[in-house]
């Protein structure tokens, strides 16, 4: 007997969702009616980046290496696998030095490089990335290269949770879940999947049916808590 398909909604912004899904495992994709609805919208902020040949970038997200320059063979040192890779693909040597801000700062306090570090970042961080390499020595800017602005539900994802049917929302930032625990529908209980626990705590006020929290912060293992709550949804 089949199962009922699941509604997935992915809320990240247009390009990275697409990206995500084509990681889901083939036996997973099935299960799912896949409504996407961007809780964020990316884009460039203008601001002029000026960098020597010999500055270091920092990226914590790969939307800060899109809207960099080009690496020119300059160093990089960045947050997870997916912003590594990204920066080697555009001319970067990039190094990858956490799993989130606060391992890549404890990378960069050890190794304290004497070169100047300036942060790409997008207009809205939680990490503190500059500010606390500052405090702890290094030569450190910071220039917001891209902005995020919050987006309603879409009118699909909106109908989608506002009826009785088993809906379940991965949230991969602290800001997005507490953007969709702000404008979920009251009736609604979805059940959520947390890239973190940080995340997971931006969405306390969130109603669910059932949350799983990836082990690390990384598309694989979102996917693996997916599927742990998908197994959950079928077995009751």
């Amino acid at each position: 007997m089949g199962h009922a398909p699941i509604s997935l909604i992915l809320t990240r912004p247009a390009g990275s969702n697409e990206r995500f899904l084509e990681l889901c495992p083939p036996r997973l994709f099935p299960r799912f009616q896949v409504i996407h609805a961007p809780l964020t919208e990316i884009s460039a902020t203008g601001l002029a980046v000026n960098l020597d040949q010999e500055d270091n970038a920092i990226f914590t997200s790969a939307n800060g290496v899109k809207f960099a320059p080009a690496g020119a063979g300059r160093k990089a040192y960045c947050v997870g696998a997916a912003t590594t890779r990204a920066a080697a693909q555009a001319g970067w040597i990039s190094q990858r030095g956490g799993e989130d801000a606060a391992g890549l700062i404890s990378f960069l306090e050890h190794l304290k490089p004497e070169e100047r570090l300036v942060h790409l970042s997008g207009v809205h961080t939680r990490g503190q990335v500059a500010e606390k390499l500052g405090a702890a020595g290094l030569n450190v800017d910071r220039v917001k290269v891209y902005d995020q602005k919050l987006m309603p539900l879409t009118a699909q994802a909106d109908d989608v949770l506002r009826k009785s049917g088993q809906v379940v929302v991965p949230l991969f930032s602290p800001r997005s879940a507490a953007h969709f625990a702000a404008i979920c529908p009251a009736s609604a209980y979805p059940y959520a999947v947390f890239l973190s626990e940080s995340v997971n705590a931006e969405a306390a006020g969130l109603n669910i049916a059932g949350s799983e929290t990836a082990e690390n912060p990384d598309a694989i293992e979102m996917w693996q808590a997916i599927e742990k709550m998908v197994a959950r949804i079928t077995l009751g």
